[in-house]
């Protein structure tokens, strides 16, 4: 019986501890042949108002700027210099404030692809301003999916992203 004790310990803490694990975050994908997996990119995963899914890459080491794609089949890369929204219908709106000329063989737009993101588990929570005088309520959603991407420029110059995997990864609100 005494060495039963131990055994049991270990068992219990072992339970213990692999329950308690926070879900790993992943995001990879595939392009030029080469993987990247959570890179340091500044990637969110968001549900706008309205519902719709998308996600936003910010890498301009790779890709020469910024990437928005959403479940409706719009997507752009934009250069990192110009400030742009996306509006009704999948319009680009951009504002240059560089007063530089915009090289629009620079700019990507949807060609193909897919954008699958199941949402799970929402929390709610209080978040205050930096100066804390206000106070509202964030739903935060973890996020799992996959998605393909083929961006095209006025030269027909392609940046295709493949095997795109995002796991356990909260919305950005």
């Amino acid at each position: 019986m005494k060495n039963l004790i131990p055994i049991l310990i270990t068992l219990l803490a072992t339970l213990l501890f692999s329950c308690s694990k926070e879900p790993n975050e992943e995001f990879s994908f595939t392009y030029n042949g080469e993987k990247y997996h959570n890179t340091s990119a500044n990637f969110n995963v968001g549900i706008h108002t309205s519902g719709i899914k998308s996600i936003f890459i910010q890498m301009p080491d790779v890709f020469g700027g910024k990437i928005f794609f959403d479940i409706n089949n719009c997507a752009y890369l934009v250069p990192e210099i110009l400030n742009s929204y996306i509006g009704a219908n999948c319009t680009l709106y951009i504002t240059n404030d560089q007063d530089t000329p915009i090289d629009s063989s620079k700019i990507f737009s949807y060609q193909s692809g897919s954008l699958d993101l199941n949402i799970g588990e929402c929390n709610t929570h209080t978040v205050e301003d930096i100066w804390g005088l206000i106070s509202y309520e964030v739903t935060t959603c973890m996020v799992s999916g996959t998605f393909d991407l083929i961006l095209v420029n006025k030269d027909n110059e392609t940046i295709e992203i493949t095997n795109g995997i995002i796991n356990n990864f909260p919305t950005d609100d």
